[in-house]
C-alpha cells in the first residue's frame, strides 16, 4: 500500500447528528443550524487551529481583562495553535454571567443578573513584561504621548511609562489610529490580548482579532518583550485536558493533499451513530457542479435491529448492488445519472467498498464527492485505502452526473 504524500494536516471541529438516515451529515455540514461554529470551525482548521469545547479552569490561567468580567464564565468556542506569528496561541469566544449577591429574600424587582460575550486573541509572549492596556476612549487621559491626536482618541495604562513608549511605538499608534475600529489590547506577563465585546456569528471576527495580535508583534521591538523575566508560558505549559476535546460528533484532524490529480480533503471525526459514539474518516473531493444530496451507505453498517433504508429509497435494479447497499435521495434522476450500471458493478464487486458511505452534496455552490468509514487517520492504510477508493468513484462519475440539472435548482 503506498503512502500518500500529506500537503498539510489540520485540526477540524463540527458537531455531527446520529441516526441511519443522517450519516450523510459525515461529510461535515451539521452544524449547518450553527452557521457561526461551522463558519469558525472550518476557517480554523483550514488554517492551522485545533477546535474544542474549552473548560472552566482555561480562563483561570488568564487574570486580568478581559477574562476578569462577571461571576462566572463559560467558551463558547476555542481555537487553539501555534499560528499567530509562530507562537502558542488560542482564539476564543466566552460568555461572562455575573450574579446578584444580594441577602436572602430582598427584592429589588429586577433579577440583577448582567451578563456579555466577547472574543478574544492571547498569544504567549517569550518573557514576563509589565502591564500596558490600550483602548479608545473619547476623554484620552492615561500616559502622554508624542501623537496630539492619539492622545485625544486612546487610554493607554501602565506602570512602567518607558515600557509603556517601547509598546505603544509610533507604528503601532498608527496601526491603531488606522483601524475603523480598534479592538482593546492587554499586555501583560507573557501574554498579549486583542478582543471585542460582542458575540461572533462567523469566522471574520476571530480572524481578525488574529491578524491584529499578528501585527502588532510585528511592529513591537523585540527587545521590549525579550527583556523581561522568565517564567512558565500559561499556553505552551498548558494542561491538554484544559483545552478540553472535540464535542461528540467533532472532527479531529483534517488533511489536505494532491492524489491523482485531485485537490483532496480528508478528516476524522467523532460521529455520534445510532447513539453510539465513533470514530470515521471522510475522504472529499471537489466537483465543479452543483449536486443535490445522493447517500449511498453499506447495509454491513448498520446495527443490529435498524432497518437499512431511507425515506427516500432508490432502488438500482442491479440485485447484486441493491443487496448490499442503501441509497437515499430526493432526487432519483440524479441517483440515475450516478448509480450507472458500470459504478454499481464496480461497488458490489470491490471489498474497499464493503463498509462505506458515498455521499453527493453540495456546499457553498460546489459538488462534493464524499467517501467515508468507520476509523481514525492514524490507520494509514485504511486512509489511502479510502482515498484511492475516492478517486476510482471519481473517475466512474457519467457526463450525465456531471452536468445534471434538477427542478427547482437555482
Amino acid at each position: 500500500m503506498r503512502t500518500l504524500g500529506i500537503v498539510a494536516a489540520i485540526l477540524i471541529v463540527v458537531a455531527g447528528v446520529g441516526g441511519f438516515a443522517a450519516l450523510w451529515w459525515w461529510a461535515g455540514r451539521a452544524v449547518e443550524r450553527d452557521q457561526g461554529k461551522r463558519s469558525i470551525s472550518w476557517w480554523g482548521t483550514r488554517n492551522g487551529w485545533r477546535y474544542t469545547t474549552g473548560t472552566d479552569e482555561l480562563l483561570k490561567r488568564f487574570p486580568g481583562a478581559p477574562f476578569d468580567q462577571g461571576t462566572s464564565r463559560d467558551i463558547q468556542d476555542l481555537l487553539s495553535g501555534n499560528t499567530i506569528s509562530e507562537r502558542p496561541a488560542l482564539l476564543m469566544q466566552f460568555s461572562w454571567y455575573h450574579m446578584p449577591d444580594l441577602p436572602q429574600g430582598k427584592e429589588t424587582g429586577a433579577s440583577g443578573l448582567r451578563s456579555g460575550v466577547c472574543a478574544a486573541a492571547v498569544v504567549e509572549l517569550p518573557t514576563s513584561v509589565p502591564a500596558v492596556s490600550v483602548r479608545r476612549s473619547a476623554l484620552g487621559g492615561g500616559i502622554d504621548f508624542e501623537s496630539g491626536r492619539f492622545n485625544q482618541e486612546f487610554r493607554v495604562k501602565g506602570a512602567d511609562v518607558k515600557f509603556a513608549h517601547d509598546v505603544v511605538n509610533p507604528r503601532v499608534m498608527a496601526l491603531l489610529l488606522d483601524a475603523p475600529d480598534p479592538p482593546y489590547v492587554r499586555i501583560e506577563g507573557r501574554t498579549l490580548v486583542v478582543w471585542r465585546e460582542g458575540k461572533v456569528t462567523d469566522a471574520k471576527v476571530l480572524r481578525e482579532l488574529g491578524d491584529f495580535a499578528g501585527k502588532l508583534l510585528e511592529l513591537i521591538p523585540a527587545f521590549a518583550l525579550e527583556s523581561g523575566a522568565p517564567g512558565a508560558g500559561p499556553i505552551s505549559t498548558m494542561p491538554p485536558e484544559l483545552l478540553g476535546e472535540p464535542p461528540a460528533g467533532a472532527i479531529a484532524f483534517l488533511q489536505k493533499l494532491e492524489y491523482r490529480g485531485h485537490q483532496i480533503e480528508r478528516y476524522e471525526h467523532l460521529a455520534e451513530l445510532w447513539q453510539q459514539k465513533q470514530w470515521a474518516v471522510v475522504v472529499k473531493i471537489d466537483v465543479p457542479w452543483v449536486w443535490p444530496v445522493c447517500m449511498t451507505a453499506s447495509k454491513a453498517l448498520v446495527p443490529p435491529g435498524v432497518q437499512p433504508r431511507f425515506d427516500d429509497e432508490y432502488l438500482t435494479g442491479d440485485p447484486s448492488y441493491d443487496a448490499l447497499f442503501a441509497t437515499g435521495t430526493p432526487q432519483p434522476g440524479f441517483a440515475k445519472a450516478f448509480l450507472t450500471p458500470e459504478l454499481t458493478r464496480f461497488l458490489a464487486g470491490d471489498r474497499r467498498a464493503e463498509r462505506v458511505v458515498i455521499v453527493c452534496q453540495s456546499d457553498n455552490y460546489r459538488a462534493q464527492l464524499c467517501v467515508m468509514a468507520p476509523g481514525r487517520l492514524a490507520d494509514q492504510e485504511l486512509a489511502d485505502t479510502l482515498t484511492d477508493l475516492a478517486c476510482d468513484i471519481h473517475e466512474y462519475i457519467s457526463p450525465q452526473a456531471l452536468a445534471f440539472r434538477w427542478e427547482g435548482q437555482n
